[in-house]
């Protein structure tokens, strides 16, 4: 074979010359080519020439095979085309999916430091003023698996860390270092990185209404240093001749102007008298406060919740407020307060510190949150929103209402839009368990807050039923030690700076998780929250009824699963076909249920639904 490759390449002998023998088979129409082998190894090849083959190119019957192979091509070309448009336009949809960000999703856990967890060992002489019995920084961290896995919470709001000289920790002597009975900044920053690690955000306070006395600001203030002297609201006043500049009065009771004895002037605060308010008029208060905001921003928190919003500016003119007739003008509350509070400066300034949060904003997944408390002014709440806050925290217990049940109704129908913030207390105001007549209704209204549209605050215990103190006064009765054992050892190894609930025993974490009942409070909580994650409860829409003290909504999302949320508000037990009364389909499933095991299907044009008193029950529906 190898003299055959060199003698006779292949290449070189098919090339058919004029002359060669062609040999033609079929009538002469079918070129056939001839190899003739002699007796070595020798191969030689004959076949047609161009011109030969050129006359097949215009042969009829090579023609129409070339003809019907194009048509065939073309056709099924066509046809794919078709069917694949047929198959877009046909085959089902994906669902609408909106872009959510963290805060559109995720449940609020709200903490009080001092009171969640002290990481403190046990002291032989413990001191309340080093953190012996003190809730801390390191302490939060040590129970974020509690709050991600077992609460289901993955944003933490924690109240003010701030250096202060009050117990309230409101007072801020320093706004960017963390009081030393909490901890360090670096045990802060070690608490972000674990956050962060868990995918979880951190929300902090901010204070820009005023500071502490013992604020350097202040301190400058009073003494006209620069441009610290316009730091602070300062006026002429003689307390000697009961001369003030104003008939203003204090949240908190009393006048709102104290006597400096350094400046020699009065000063202006809405709250204590140890609380002077910031001059948010003077562009260097403003400058600081823009500061702080990127300080902490830098550190890698997430949001801020705007303490006291309402009060940031005042009449510049310090005109006299307008006193309601028939009262005494003694009180706080004997006052329209049009001079003081909800001032249209305050939505000026709340976008732009927006925008600085906007400036953060630098990809998906690290939007910020700037958050605002409104309880249960549902105007200020719109004109927050136009100001560009992300979140306004109010509580769909309203005062407006004949029933339990139609005053919530009234809530939920009038904030039904926008990014609403729903909560039921805080460190200034009752715990659910004490808000309510029956505190059995506490499932239900736990699954009222993790089932309407926007986003629920849940101030820490509430998952367990924690109460107020019966005996304490406030606020520190809102405040008592979370209660994790039936022990009372949970919170701290040292004595607590404020005496624990005695129903630590059988209210607390360790007891809600051991017992056999699986639907202690702690764990229907848990449930609500993984329902909470079905897409009609993340984004879908929502629509109110009502049948006396029975409490119903829809919650639907185009293309998902709808639900019904029905809650019994009242006393007694209540039939209920649903289908008659909201127009759902009259097949659907009970997914979840505040007191029982009831998963079963129903169809409710055969069967009225019985629902309990204080009881709360979820229907799925296509």
């Amino acid at each position: 074979m190898a003299d055959l490759e060199e003698k006779t390449p292949l290449h070189e002998e098919s090339v058919v010359e004029p002359d060669s023998k062609a040999q033609f088979v079929n009538g002469g129409k079918e070129p056939h080519v001839a190899i003739e082998c002699g007796s070595g190894d020798d191969v030689s090849f004959t076949g047609l020439g161009k011109e030969e083959l050129m006359q097949y190119a215009d042969d009829p019957f090579w023609k129409k095979v070339r003809l019907i192979l194009l048509i065939v091509f073309w056709v099924g070309w066509v046809a794919m085309l078709v069917a694949a448009i047929v198959i877009i336009v046909l085959a089902p949809k994906c669902p609408y999916r909106p872009e959510q960000k963290w805060f559109d999703k995720d449940t609020v856990y709200e903490i009080l430091p001092e009171s969640f967890q002290d990481s403190n060992p046990k002291a032989e002489k413990a001191d309340t003023k080093t953190g012996d019995g003190v809730g801390d920084i390191t302490g939060i961290q040590a129970r974020l698996d509690y709050l991600k896995d077992v609460v289901g919470s993955k944003a933490l709001y924690i109240n003010s860390l701030y250096e202060s000289d009050d117990d309230d920790r409101m007072a801020i002597v320093d706004h960017k270092k963390i009081d030393s009975v909490f901890g360090t900044m670096a045990d802060f920053d070690t608490l972000r990185k674990a956050t962060k690690k868990m995918e979880m955000r951190l929300i902090m306070d901010f204070i820009p209404n005023h500071s502490g006395k013992m604020n350097e600001w202040f301190k400058k203030s009073q003494m006209k240093d620069g441009v610290y002297t316009d730091y602070y609201i300062w006026a002429s006043c003689d307390p000697n001749t009961n001369t003030y500049p104003n008939n203003w009065m204090s949240v908190k009771g009393g006048r709102a102007w104290t006597y400096d004895d350094t400046r020699k002037e009065c000063y202006f605060h809405q709250l204590e008298s140890d609380k002077p308010d910031l001059n948010l008029r003077s562009a260097d208060v403003r400058q600081e406060l823009e500061s702080i905001l990127r300080f902490w921003l830098d550190r890698g928190v997430d949001g801020f919740h705007v303490q006291n919003a309402q009060y940031l500016y005042e009449d510049e003119n310090l005109g006299d407020e307008t006193l309601i007739t028939g009262k005494t003008g003694d009180n706080y509350a004997d006052f329209e307060h049009n001079q003081t509070m909800n001032h249209p400066e305050n939505l000026k300034i709340l976008q732009g510190w927006q925008n600085v949060l906007e400036s953060y904003n630098t990809k998906p997944g690290r939007e910020k949150a700037l958050i605002v408390t409104a309880k249960d002014d549902l105007n200020t709440t719109m004109e927050y929103f136009d100001a560009g806050v992300t979140i306004v925290r109010v509580t769909p217990l309203s005062d407006s209402g004949a029933s339990f049940a139609e005053r919530i109704e009234t809530k939920l129908k009038d904030a039904n839009s926008k990014r609403i913030g729903w909560m039921y207390g805080d460190k200034y105001s009752s715990r659910l368990a004490d808000r309510l007549v029956n505190p059995e209704q506490i499932k239900a209204l736990l699954t009222l807050q993790a089932t309407l549209p926007g986003v629920p605050f849940n101030y820490y215990g509430n998952e367990i039923g924690m109460t107020d103190h019966p005996t304490l006064s406030a606020p520190n009765k809102y405040r008592t030690p979370m209660q994790w054992n039936s022990k009372g050892t949970g919170f701290s190894k040292n004595t607590p700076w404020v005496d624990r609930n005695a129903n630590y025993i059988t209210v607390n974490v360790e007891t809600e998780k051991a017992i056999g009942d699986e639907y202690t409070t702690l764990k229907v909580y848990k449930r609500l929250q993984e329902l909470r994650e079905n897409e009609s409860f993340q984004w879908g829409t929502m629509s109110v009824y009502r049948d006396g003290d029975l409490l119903m909504y829809t919650r639907k999302a185009d293309g998902f699963p709808g639900y019904l949320v029905a809650i019994n508000l009242g006393t007694s037990k209540v039939t209920e076909s649903f289908h008659a009364a909201t127009g759902i389909p009259k097949e659907v499933k009970v997914v979840f249920h505040t007191h029982k095991d009831d998963n079963s299907a129903i169809s409710l044009s055969d069967t009225s639904y019985i629902l309990d008193p204080s009881h709360a029950v979820v229907l799925e529906y296509q």
